[in-house]
């Protein structure tokens, strides 16, 4: 616009405040907030938690951040990556399990979350249940449910902000067996299938949408893979490996992001578009911990969700802190021997889901978040060449030590290149085993259903959960301390 201010001058000064408040007008309403051009640039912020294991502290924090960002952006969604059950006991033995996060998630404004492994510790029938009470949809494309308890989930899920669609393409990790990391029994009758392979069935769809990323559940260098694999995606936003991408790659032009675990951080992922074209992509990480502000209506809400006294009942003291796999590892397993009269017991690291028990007293909720799966114990009568095996298998599943022990001691011998040679087995007493022996080994129906290993007993279950036997054993000795406590070692030859 072009004003002649000779004109201006022949004006009355009424007519020329009109005037200038006309053109003041002008270009106010020609820029929309933070920047947006009305001529064809939008900006759209995709906030984004993973591995959350029903973690209700931050929740607070969380709410009041997407609230900041709902007023200094015109277009925010909130997506999960999976996993927001499993690891707090409020939340896991709740009358409804699982739906305090529901809950929370619905009053924090998510629009959709990926299916992960964790989501299925409940059984299919609860899943189905909290799936039905969310106001946001679950998406999986590499699984179906025909045969299944549950419904079958979209596999990916669009979302439009004004005249943008952004598609969500939801993958599920498969364990070592090809089905999530979960107890097998809780995904009986679901197919699983590869989710690099299934994710080119959809590829076709990146056409019709303004951005195409993967919300997925894979572990991070698996998103690598599923980045190098399909230039396709935009963005990938990942779980299940609790990785804390502080500084975002490209790979093949897609650009990968995850954030951490527990909600200790929420992610950022900001797309530019300019007539509908998407042409600029940043992440970052906020750390919710040194986050000021929150909700407190949610912060009413969490208390009154963690105000259990059940939980809070004291069953014993830890003389010194126990720390760490081996010494949380040997608690695990003494209590199984001690309280079934086993010989020796083993223990997944993957299943001890905390780092420490402090030094004091141990309330019914630590051992909760200690073995928060519910797993129930089984029994075998196994001679010493098939509880070898079953050391051996597990070593070699993670080519690294898996199993912890109670009742004894063993150690692997490995060659120059870590693979494994010869597994040795002892008893309390430091002896080997006698090789035409009987002995009763106890280990929990997660190893029991998805471990191979030699085994003529087809073991049977004792009817009582890992953790009940933690707390029992606890409660008799009243006092324990597994302060450097180590019973499994790796020696080279």
């Amino acid at each position: 616009m072009i004003i002649c201010l000779s004109t201006l001058k022949n004006l009355d000064m009424r007519l020329l405040k009109f005037f200038l408040f006309i053109l003041f007008s002008v270009a106010l309403f020609s820029c929309s907030p933070n920047g947006e051009d009305s001529e064809g640039t939008t900006k759209i912020v995709v906030l984004h938690t993973n591995d959350m294991h029903a973690s209700l502290g931050n929740m607070p924090k969380l709410s009041a951040f997407k609230k900041e960002m709902d007023e200094k952006y015109e277009h925010v969604i909130l997506v999960s990556s999976g996993d927001i059950f499993s690891g707090n006991p409020v939340v896991d033995f709740y009358e409804k399990k699982g739906y305090p996060m529901i809950d929370l998630m619905n009053r924090t404004g998510y629009q959709v979350s990926t299916l992960g492994n964790h989501e299925f510790d409940y059984g299919q029938k609860v899943l189905s249940l909290r799936m039905k009470q969310a106001d946001f949809p679950f998406i999986c494309a590499n699984m179906q449910t025909e045969d299944a308890l549950m419904p079958q989930p979209e596999p990916y899920a669009v979302i439009e902000k004004g005249d943008i669609k952004l598609l969500f393409l939801g993958l599920i990790e498969l364990g070592n067996e090809g089905v999530p990391s979960t107890h097998p029994e809780k995904v009986s009758g679901i197919r699983f299938t590869d989710p690099i392979a299934t994710a080119e069935e959809f590829m076709h769809l990146k056409d019709n949408h303004n951005a195409f990323i993967g919300l997925t559940h894979l572990g991070y260098e698996t998103d690598r893979e599923l980045a190098q694999t399909y230039h396709q995606f935009d963005a990938i936003i990942g779980g299940h490996s609790h990785t804390l991408v502080e500084e975002p790659e490209k790979i093949n032009d897609v650009l990968l992001t995850q954030a951490g675990d527990d909600l200790q951080f929420v992610g950022k992922l900001e797309l530019t578009f300019e007539n509908g074209k998407l042409t600029d992509r940043s992440a970052s990480i906020i750390n919710l911990e040194d986050y000021q502000h929150t909700n407190e209506e949610m912060e009413q809400l969490v208390s009154e969700y963690e105000n259990n006294e059940s939980l809070s009942r004291v069953i014993g003291r830890a003389a010194d802190t126990i720390t760490g796999k081996q010494e949380l590892g040997a608690l695990f397993t003494d209590a199984q021997c001690a309280i079934h009269n086993l010989d020796f017991s083993f223990q997944n690291r993957g299943g001890i889901r905390i780092y420490q028990i402090p030094k004091g007293p141990i309330e019914v909720k630590t051992i909760y978040e200690l073995d928060p799966f519910g797993n129930e114990l089984i029994r075998y009568q196994m001679k010493p060449a098939e509880i070898k095996s079953l050391i051996a298998n597990s070593y070699n599943r993670y080519d690294n030590i898996d199993l912890l022990i109670g009742g004894g001691s063993y150690s692997v011998k490995v060659n120059q290149e870590d693979k494994l040679q010869q597994v040795i087995l002892r008893d309390e007493q430091g002896k080997e085993l006698n090789p035409d022996s009987t002995y009763s080994v106890g280990l929990n129906s997660y190893i029991a259903s998805s471990y191979q290993f030699d085994h003529e007993d087809e073991g049977k279950s004792l009817y009582v959960t890992t953790a009940q036997n933690i707390i029992e054993f606890i409660e008799k000795e009243g006092t324990i301390d597994y302060k450097g406590v180590n019973r499994v070692s790796v020696e080279k030859e």
